[in-house]
Formats: structure tokens, sequence, C-alpha cells
């Protein structure tokens, strides 16, 4: 299985919980040159920026390590281009970013709500 493929499984797996917790699917992978967002979801009155993380061993690196700060700023520029191009104010529109960080050893799916 391609890497690719196993971040989309995870991905998939990160929406299903997500939904299970009452959140909804507004869209996945938005992708802009130099940046993409795993998943945007609606809870309730928030947007919602899905940034989705996987690991197979957490003992080498947990997933929520692996974020760093660049990529928190592309995740935050492409947030700024979904909601000016769906006509939403980036300072009006209540949003968080949110972050799944999922383990296969051991397994583990940890929801970080507003992690950045």
């Amino acid at each position: 299985m391609s890497s690719r493929s196993v971040g989309t499984h995870f991905e998939y797996q990160a929406e299903a919980y997500l939904k299970a917790q009452g959140l909804t699917l507004v869209e996945r992978n938005f992708r802009l040159h130099g940046g993409e967002i795993d998943l945007i979801m609606r809870d309730q009155d928030y947007w919602v920026f899905v940034e989705v993380k996987f690991r197979y061993n957490a003992t080498v690196e947990h997933p929520l390590g692996q974020i760093r700060q660049g990529q928190l700023q592309r995740i935050r520029h492409c947030a700024k281009v979904y909601l000016y191009s769906n006509d939403l104010s980036e300072y009006l529109t209540p949003c968080r970013f949110d972050v799944v960080a999922i383990t296969a050893d051991p397994a583990e799916l940890l929801w970080v709500k507003d992690a950045f």
C-alpha cells in the first residue's frame, strides 16, 4: 500500500470518528499550491480545519510531534483562502484547527481540539 493510500485510509478513519462525535464533513483534501487541509468540517457554528497524522509506531515519534511550524503556517494560509473563497470573513467566522493523531502500535486515536 502506498503512503498516499495509507494516508487516505486514516483520513477516512478520522472523518468517521469526528462524524460520530457530531461534526459534519464539508470538504476533504482542500489543496492549494504548497498546502493542504485534510478535512474541513463543521461543529455547530464552528468551521473546523483538521490535520490528520498517522504513525505506525508511537515510540519512535508520536504523530503530534510531526507537525512543524512551517506546516502550521501553510494550513493557516489554506484556511484563510478557503474562507475567502466561500465569502466568509477570517475575522468574523468562528473557526479552529484540530489534529487527529492516529497510531497503529499502540492502537490509538487522539483528537486534539483547537490544537494550534
